[in-house]
């Protein structure tokens, strides 16, 4: 939008009462929307304890055992050595591996998760505001 159109769409508003009272009304529904959807869920009531207070994220740590000391250089001359040392290596990187790949599914199913909240949001406060203009519109006949 041009500067000239906001000075203009400013004016109109400046002249017109019936504007600046929806306007301003449906800022306030819009905010409070957004602050009921902030707001916290009520506690249910029950005769149960509440749990014990956990962290919000809990993250397993990687199990990767044995991890691989490197046996030096002249352990690493004797093949049968060299070989059981590269198959303890190999071991834990594909253990490593393993435990990337789930936490990275995870992290997906997560923000595919996140996605779907918000798409749902959108949709309601879209047509929140369909119906609040429609409702406006109705009012004006």
């Amino acid at each position: 939008m041009s500067a000239n159109q906001d000075k203009l769409r400013t004016l109109a508003i400046e002249r017109n009462p019936t504007m600046k009272r929806n306007a301003l009304a449906l800022a306030l529904a819009f905010f409070a929307t957004a602050a009921l959807a902030q707001a916290p869920a009520a506690p249910a009531a029950s005769a149960a304890p509440a749990p014990a207070a956990t962290p919000a994220v809990l993250v397993p740590p990687a199990k990767c055992e044995p991890k691989p000391v490197y046996p030096g250089v002249k352990v690493m001359q004797d093949d049968k050595k060299r070989e059981a040392f590269s198959l303890v290596l190999k071991n834990y990187q594909d253990c490593v591996k393993t435990y990337v790949a789930e936490r990275k599914s995870a992290v997906e199913a997560n923000n595919a998760a996140i996605r779907s909240a918000v798409e749902e949001h959108n949709a309601v406060l879209t047509k929140f505001r369909e119906d609040q203009e429609a409702a406006k519109k109705e009012a004006e006949k």
